[in-house]
């Protein structure tokens, strides 16, 4: 039979058996094979076989029988690339590269993608007399991008954290400070209209968490409070006084950098430390103080830290049904940077235990376990911040190696300096590299490589953030 003669079902199986590329060859060969190769059911059966089954990152915010065939098709397409970006040997090319003054010479202070634009919008906050935060559209064209708009007051921003849930109604809220007034205000984002104020929390306490009504803000040593900002409920989480520091010092200041709200409880992510709290119910004043569930563990001086739940982990320890998910800590210790060992980045799993909740109350077993380790650059950062995302990658800034010069090189010797670099790699995940030894509680820690993406000559990066599922929106 000739092709032209199959089927349509037999065709729609054949597209089966090709990949992404092959599928786009294939389309060209008529119009009635183009026809076909558009159906919503050939890019459902691609999307099973080569994204879900292997559990490539894919916007999880979308329903997929909601997505039309053209939005889904995009959306597997862009998954695919994803991928082979990441698995494969060679260096992670940048498909765009733009540069733009995005606040009008001042230095921006922090950069956040906003969720629902499939990483095309970004917020960028500079600070100068007044804070500046204002929403650009990136494009892939390499035209330059174009601001939608701005918001700005005379305010002092103290922090922010963007709405994870893009259907809410408030998309941020952000901690300002304008004389002794220190407050949150919650702003939702309309395309038009701009920066819009749909309430107000008066505390001095800064936003870390934002998902729905929820919103977590933390102090900078041993408190958070869970809240819903609409109702006004709420509970404090609390680590006690008491809990030793292991030589860091009593009331030394531990900043909270990140909260994630599980079913299993809340875990917050400090400087130096992470502290694992039950999932309280909320109640109306005053609110009720919970203790952490397991011990507090501290990791001591850090440049920075990141974690996040592993989806599809090839992990030692599988997990029931009923148990959560493993989650990965990376952390960045402080070293001397003028010394002349390797500083490293180091990988940690929480893993779940697998009798939860049969036999135990307690999710996870502490402490978490030293999993992998990356080679990292000695040097000073302007930006230390780490990005881990659920699927095992993460970016971070390499520092310019400075000690390419000076004291700590023979006289005679040709200098080579090395500029400041973004790299990423690949930790425990769908993404992880197949062959690599499965890491285990009581193995060694597995020693990974990173790819350079970018080196920055002018060696002044001052913020970072990356869009995982937005193939490669850095």
């Amino acid at each position: 039979m000739h092709l032209h003669d199959l089927p349509d079902d037999v065709v729609i199986c054949l597209f089966e058996l090709l990949d992404i590329p092959q599928i786009l060859i294939f389309r060209q060969t008529c119009k009635r094979i183009h026809k076909i190769s558009e159906l919503r059911t050939v890019w459902i059966n691609i999307y099973n076989n080569q994204i879900l089954r292997p559990n490539y990152p894919f916007p999880t915010e979308e329903a997929i029988d909601a997505l039309p065939a053209p939005d889904l098709e995009r959306h597997v397409r862009r998954a695919t690339v994803l991928a082979t970006r990441w698995l494969s040997d060679g260096p992670l090319c940048r498909d765009v590269h733009c540069e733009f003054d995005a606040t009008n010479g001042a230095p921006v202070s922090d950069l956040r993608f906003l969720p629902g634009h499939e990483g095309t919008w970004i917020i960028a906050v500079s600070k100068s007399i007044w804070s500046t935060m204002a929403v650009w559209e990136l494009s892939d064209s390499g035209t330059p991008p174009l601001k939608r708009f701005e918001w700005s007051k005379r305010y002092s921003l103290r922090k922010f954290v963007i709405n994870s849930d893009k259907t809410a109604d408030g998309a941020l809220a952000v901690s300002v400070n304008q004389g002794r007034d220190t407050h949150i205000d919650i702003l939702t984002v309309h395309e038009e209209l701009g920066f819009r104020s749909l309430g107000r929390i008066d505390s001095t306490l800064t936003p870390v968490y934002f998902r729905g009504d929820l919103l977590v803000l933390c102090d900078d040593n041993n408190e958070s409070v869970v809240t819903n900002w609409k109702s006004g409920v709420s509970a404090i989480l609390r680590r006690p006084e008491s809990e030793p520091h292991f030589g860091m010092g009593i009331g030394l200041e531990d900043r909270c950098v990140q909260v994630m709200v599980l079913v299993t409880g809340i875990l917050v992510v400090r400087e130096r430390s992470l502290n694992l709290f039950p999932n309280p119910p909320l109640t109306t004043d005053p609110p009720v103080v919970y203790a952490p569930i397991l011990p507090v563990h501290y990791f001591g001086w850090l440049d920075g830290i990141a974690a996040a739940p592993i989806l599809g982990s090839p992990l030692t320890i599988k997990s029931s049904a009923n148990s959560p998910p493993p989650l990965s800590i990376l952390i960045r210790p402080k070293l001397d940077p003028w010394a002349a060992d390797n500083h490293k980045l180091d990988l940690y799993i929480l893993h779940p235990e697998p009798t939860y909740p049969l036999s135990t109350t307690r999710p996870y077993m502490f402490p978490p376990v030293l999993t992998a380790q990356v080679p990292s650059s000695r040097g000073s950062l302007q930006c230390s911040d780490l990005r881990l995302g659920v699927y095992g990658t993460a970016v971070w800034i390499e520092p310019q190696d400075r000690s390419s010069g000076g004291l700590l090189t023979d006289e005679h010797a040709p200098v080579v300096r090395q500029n400041e670099r973004l790299v990423g790699a690949v930790f425990p995940g769908p993404l992880f590299r197949t062959g690599v030894v499965d890491p285990g509680l009581g193995s060694a820690p597995i020693s990974l490589r990173s790819h350079t993406i970018h080196a920055n000559a002018l060696n002044n990066w001052k913020a970072l953030d990356y869009d995982e599922e937005a193939v490669f929106r850095l």
